[in-house]
C-alpha cells in the first residue's frame, strides 16, 4: 500500500480537480531540507500504522453530474498539529456518493477540526503546542470541548442529479439502525437505510440551492451541562446537546459558470501546492488555487519555517481569489482592490495554524485587537460602491472575527454557498452583512454573533447555524442604529449550549446587547426595523428575545417561530426572553410584532407569554400596547 508525503504534480482535468493521492513522490535531498526530511522520516512509521489501519480511498469522480475529491495527505490525529502539508482527516467517519440507484459509489474525503486545532493554549505560533503559554486569565471559549473528545467532521461534493450518500465507520463497526439517525435542520426530511456493510445511505434530491445538514447518531451524542458559570459533567443544568463525533454534509451545486473566472496565463496566477513564502501569490488579477495543500511558511521578515506567523496581502491588482475543490489553503486572505472582489471555489481557507486573536501588529501572538486582530477574509482600504462575491468557499478554524472590510461602509457582499466549520474560539462569528447585502443557503458554526444587522436593505435566506456558548444568533445591539428594509427568512438553529443567561452577551436567537462604551445613551429618535420568519431552533433552545433597547424598534417584525423541542425551563433561566426599559429613563418605542410563535407546538399567545408561563417573556410595562403577539 503507497503512502504519499509530499504531493508536487500539477491540477489536471476540466475543473483542475484530480485526485492528488496519485500522484508520485518527489524528495530532493539538500542540506537545507535536513531538518524537514528528519522530521518526515521520524513521522513516517506512525503514517505507515495509520495507512494500514484505514483503507487508501481515492476512487473519485468528476463530471457533470458528480464530483468528489480526495487528500492523499490525510492524517489522522486527533491530539496534535498535522504536519503542514497535510489534512486532518476524520478519524471515525467514511463518506461515499453515487447517483441514485446506481450504488457505483465515489469517495469525498471526510476532513475533521478539533477545538485549538491540536495547538492548546498557546499565546504565540512559534510556541510548542500545549505549551501552556497563554496568560491563564484568557479566555479562549474552550474548556471542556478538548476533555470530551469534541470534533466536528465535513465532507462537500458538487452534484447536479439526486444522490446517494452512504457514510460507514473507517474501522467498520456498524453505525446501528437508520432509526437512530437524527439529520439536522429536521425541517427537511430524508429517506434513509442501512447499508449491507454497517454504514446508513442518504437520498439526497438534487437542489438548485445544495442541501447542508447534520447527521447525528443517538449513542454519540454528549449532554452539555452548566452550574450557570460553566460546564459540569454531573449535576447543574441540560443546556444543549451535540454529537461528540460531529458530521457535516456538504452537498453543493457546481459553481455558476459567472462565477467561476475565465482563467489564461496573461490573467491568472496559478499556485503551486505546499508552502507560501512571502509574495508568492504575484499581482495579477486572478490568483488561482488548484486543488493541494497550501500553507502559510513565513513571517513578515522572511524566516521561514513559521506557521501562523503571516498572511496573504493581495497586491491591488488581484480582485479574484478561485479556490478550486480540493484546493486546502492554511492561511487567510488581505485584498487591497479598488474594484469588486470575488473569493469563488469549493477549497477550503483554514486558520488552523494561527493562534487565538492572532495580532498581525504582535507578531501574530494572542493579543486581542478589534483593529488588528487576523479576519478570514479582510480588506482595510475599502472604497464606497465595491461589492464581495462569495460563492462556495469553506472556511475551518477561524481565529477570531471571520470577515471585515474597512474604510468606507457603502459596500455590500453577494454570499452563498458559504460554510463555516471548527469555529470553537470566542469572537468566531458570521460575515458582517454590509449595507443592501444578499446572503443565502449558508452554514454557520460559530462561537459569537451568528446574523449581523448592523446595516439597512440586507437580506438572508436559508441559513443554517450551529451555535456555541457567547452571544446571540441575531446581533443588533454595541451600538445606536438607523436602519430599515432587513429581511431574514428561514432560519433553522440546530444546536446551541449556553452557559448562563446573559444580557451582556445575550443568549438568545434574537439579541442586542449594552453600548460596547460608555458616553451613550439610547436615542429614541432612531429606529430597528426588520421582518424575520420561519425561524425554527432545534434541541435545548434559548430565549426568544434579549435585547438592550439603544435606539427604538419600529414595525419589527417576527413570524412563524417553532422551538419544537421547548424553550429551556430550568433555575438559569437562559429560556426566558428579556427586553428591559432603556437605560437613563429613555422612552423608546417597542413595536414588536409577533405572530405563530409556537413552543412544544402549542401557540405562544397574549394569554399566556408571560415569564411563568409558556412563552417565558419578560417585557418591560412601559411598553404595553405597543406591541402584540398573534397566534
Amino acid at each position: 500500500m503507497p503512502v504519499y508525503i509530499l504531493n508536487p504534480c500539477p491540477a489536471i482535468s476540466r475543473y483542475n480537480y484530480h485526485d492528488d493521492s496519485t500522484c508520485p513522490i518527489i524528495v530532493i535531498i539538500c542540506s537545507h531540507m535536513l531538518l524537514r526530511l528528519i522530521v518526515t522520516l521520524l513521522w513516517l512509521p506512525s503514517l505507515i500504522l495509520g495507512a494500514a489501519l484505514l483503507p487508501f480511498r481515492n476512487n473519485t469522480h468528476c463530471g457533470t453530474d458528480i464530483c468528489t475529491w480526495w487528500h492523499g495527505t490525510g492524517e489522522i490525529n486527533r491530539d496534535t498539529p498535522v504536519l503542514p502539508g497535510n489534512v486532518r482527516q476524520s478519524h471515525r467517519y467514511a463518506v461515499q456518493v453515487s447517483k441514485t440507484g446506481q450504488r457505483n459509489f465515489y469517495d469525498s474525503f471526510v476532513y475533521e477540526t478539533i477545538p485549538r486545532n491540536g495547538n492548546g493554549r498557546i499565546f504565540s505560533p512559534l510556541d510548542p503546542p500545549n505549551s501552556n503559554t497563554l496568560d491563564s486569565s484568557v479566555d479562549d471559549g474552550v474548556s471542556i470541548e478538548p476533555t470530551i473528545g469534541l470534533n466536528m467532521a465535513w465532507t462537500q461534493f458538487e452534484y447536479s442529479e439526486d444522490v446517494d450518500v452512504k457514510i460507514t465507520t473507517i474501522d467498520g463497526t456498524s453505525l446501528g439502525s437508520p432509526d437512530n439517525v437524527v439529520i439536522r435542520p429536521v425541517s427537511m426530511p430524508y429517506k434513509i437505510w442501512k447499508s449491507n456493510d454497517g454504514g446508513i445511505v442518504i437520498r439526497v434530491p438534487a437542489d438548485k440551492n445544495g442541501r447542508k445538514f447534520s447527521v447525528e447518531f443517538d449513542n454519540d451524542l454528549y449532554t452539555f451541562r452548566s452550574n450557570g458559570t460553566q460546564y459540569v459533567t454531573s449535576g447543574g443544568s441540560i443546556v444543549g446537546v451535540e454529537p461528540t463525533n460531529a458530521l457535516v454534509i456538504f452537498a453543493s451545486p457546481f459553481i455558476p459558470a459567472n462565477m467561476v473566472p475565465k482563467m489564461n496565463p496573461e490573467n491568472t496566477h496559478t499556485m503551486k501546492p505546499g508552502p507560501i513564502n512571502n509574495g508568492d501569490w504575484g499581482n495579477k488579477p486572478i490568483l488561482y488555487f488548484p486543488p493541494g495543500v497550501y500553507y502559510m511558511n513565513q513571517d513578515a521578515t522572511g524566516n521561514s519555517d513559521r506557521l501562523g506567523s503571516n498572511h496573504m496581502i493581495l497586491d491591488q491588482n488581484t480582485y479574484w481569489v478561485y479556490l478550486a475543490p480540493g484546493a486546502y489553503v492554511k492561511g487567510t486572505i488581505e485584498y487591497s482592490t479598488k474594484r469588486n472582489f470575488y473569493a469563488t471555489g469549493h477549497g477550503v481557507l483554514s486558520g488552523e495554524n494561527y493562534v487565538y486573536q492572532a495580532n498581525v501588529l504582535e507578531n501574530y501572538d494572542a493579543v486581542k485587537s478589534d483593529a488588528t486582530s487576523l479576519r478570514m477574509w479582510w480588506h482595510n482600504s475599502i472604497t464606497a460602491g465595491q461589492t464581495w462575491y462569495c460563492v462556495g468557499p469553506t472556511i475551518n478554524a477561524p481565529p477570531f472575527n471571520t470577515m471585515d472590510f474597512n474604510g468606507n461602509t457603502s459596500i455590500s457582499s453577494r454570499i452563498s454557498d458559504y460554510k463555516q466549520v471548527g469555529a470553537y474560539f470566542y469572537q468566531t462569528d458570521g460575515p458582517e452583512m454590509y449595507p443592501n447585502s444578499v446572503v443565502h443557503d449558508v452554514f454557520w458554526h460559530v462561537n459569537d454573533d451568528a446574523i449581523k444587522l448592523y446595516y439597512s436593505g440586507s437580506t438572508i435566506s436559508r441559513a443554517t447555524i450551529w451555535k456555541c456558548l457567547n452571544d446571540p444568533i441575531i446581533q443588533m445591539g454595541w451600538y445606536m442604529r438607523n436602519i430599515s428594509g432587513i429581511t431574514i427568512d428561514t432560519l433553522n438553529v440546530i444546536h446551541s449550549r449556553y452557559i448562563d443567561a446573559n444580557m451582556v452577551v445575550p443568549t438568545a436567537i434574537i439579541g442586542a446587547s449594552p453600548f460596547y462604551m460608555g458616553g451613550f445613551s439610547p436615542d429614541p429618535s432612531q429606529s430597528i426595523s426588520a421582518t424575520i420568519s420561519n425561524v425554527v431552533c432545534e434541541g435545548v433552545c434559548p430565549s426568544l428575545f434579549r435585547i438592550n433597547p439603544l435606539q427604538s424598534y419600529k414595525n419589527f417584525v417576527v413570524q412563524n417561530v417553532s422551538f419544537p423541542d421547548g424553550l429551556q425551563n430550568n433555575p438559569l433561566g437562559i429560556g426566558e426572553s428579556i427586553i428591559p426599559a432603556a437605560t437613563g429613563g429613555v422612552a423608546v418605542k417597542m413595536d414588536l410584532q409577533i405572530s405563530n410563535w409556537t413552543v412544544s407546538g402549542q401557540p405562544v399567545t397574549m394569554q399566556n407569554f408571560q415569564s411563568n408561563s409558556r412563552g417565558q417573556f419578560n417585557i418591560d410595562g412601559s411598553y404595553w400596547g405597543q406591541w402584540s403577539i398573534r397566534s
